[in-house]
Order: structure tokens, then sequence, then C-alpha cells
């Protein structure tokens, strides 16, 4: 299982540097996809439960800590992580609102 775990994550991280080297143009474009790409890598087993949801439709491996690292992902990511697929933020956020894993926000201050 392990084996297959490291290659699922060997293959999403190669199809998305590939894909963001093709379509991103200057070297800040470029590395800021790894910054985006370790919000998911540094969560154990997020970026495979996100490919699951994803490709398969299936959000019983989204975790808590996943959830918290989608919801807290900057809009400016996604865009970089899925080029041509807009709908994976909502996907993903409404799935971890449904499992109930939305994080709580402490001190934050009301919009004025």
């Amino acid at each position: 299982m392990e084996a297959t775990t490291s290659k699922t994550l060997i293959i999403f991280c190669l199809v998305v540097t590939s894909i963001a080297a093709v379509s991103l143009g200057s070297v800040e474009e470029t590395q800021s996809l790894g910054g985006c790409l370790m919000s998911f890598v540094s969560v154990e087993g997020c970026v495979e439960a996100i490919n699951e949801a994803v490709s398969h439709k299936k959000f019983d491996e989204l975790e808590p800590k996943c959830c918290k690292a989608i919801t807290l992902l900057g809009d400016n990511c996604w865009p970089i992580l899925f080029p041509d697929q807009p709908y994976v933020p909502v996907l993903l956020e409404y799935a971890c609102k449904l499992l109930g894993y939305v994080p709580k926000f402490e001190n934050v201050a009301a919009a004025p």
C-alpha cells in the first residue's frame, strides 16, 4: 500500500509540474506551484484523498487536516494546481463541509 501511495504522489506531482511548466511563463509563477502543492503534500494522505475525490468522486478519504488545507489554500493556487477545472475547489470545500470537517477559525475580525 505504501508503494502505491508513493507512486500516486510522484505521478500527481509530475503531472501538476508538467502542466504548470507548459502553461506558466515566469519563474515566479512556476515557483508558486511548489508552495501551492506543499499545502497538500505536507498533510499525510491529502494528495491521495484529493486525487480520489476529483478523479473517482470518492470523498471518504478526506480527513480533517486535509480539509483544513483545502479551506486555507489561497484562491490563486487552485488554477495552478487544477487548470481547466474551476469546479474542484467548490467540490472539495463542499465535500469537507458535508463531512463536518470545516475548520473553526478563532479571532477572526468581523467585516466593517
